[in-house]
């Protein structure tokens, strides 16, 4: 689900206990300006009762969108949530003129390579150097949403 920024400020520490160790605290920043209104930034959420088990951070300009965090809790990986989080997206960017979505991923995650490929994605390039802690390269990826042209 789509949650408004005071949504989001009501789940802030779950999101960030998920987001934080693997992101090294961007998400807690991003959880700010969404609850702020300082930046156009959308969060998703799934639920597993009342616990949030998986979120994703996009950002959208004009016709195109970029995932910029997406995180599962450790306990509940392989369970479908990343499914559930990407079939939310599309949705979303689907009613709302949203004709691309662009990520980068590090060289390494195979795991995280192999699901968007899964979903669709393709590999469009590399940026040199783009992680730091360790420095490694970034996987540039895309998807082409049906009816874009």
């Amino acid at each position: 689900m789509l949650l408004e920024s005071f949504e989001a400020a009501g789940f802030k520490d779950e999101i960030a206990a998920i987001g934080d160790p693997l992101f090294g605290g961007e998400t807690s920043l991003y959880i700010e300006e969404i609850i702020n209104k300082t930046s156009d930034h959308k969060i998703f959420a799934v639920f597993r009762g009342e616990k949030v088990a998986g979120f994703l951070i996009l950002s959208a300009v004009l016709d195109e969108a970029e995932i910029l965090e997406v995180a599962v809790s450790e306990n509940l990986r392989r369970k479908g949530i990343a499914s559930e989080l990407m079939e939310e997206i599309f949705d979303w960017c689907g009613k709302n003129g949203i004709g691309r979505i662009l990520l980068e991923v590090r060289e390494s995650n195979f795991a995280a390579i192999n699901c968007y490929e899964r979903f669709g994605f393709v590999k469009d390039g590399f940026r040199k150097n783009y992680y730091r802690n360790p420095s490694e390269d970034a996987v540039l990826m895309s998807k082409k949403l049906f009816g874009a042209s």
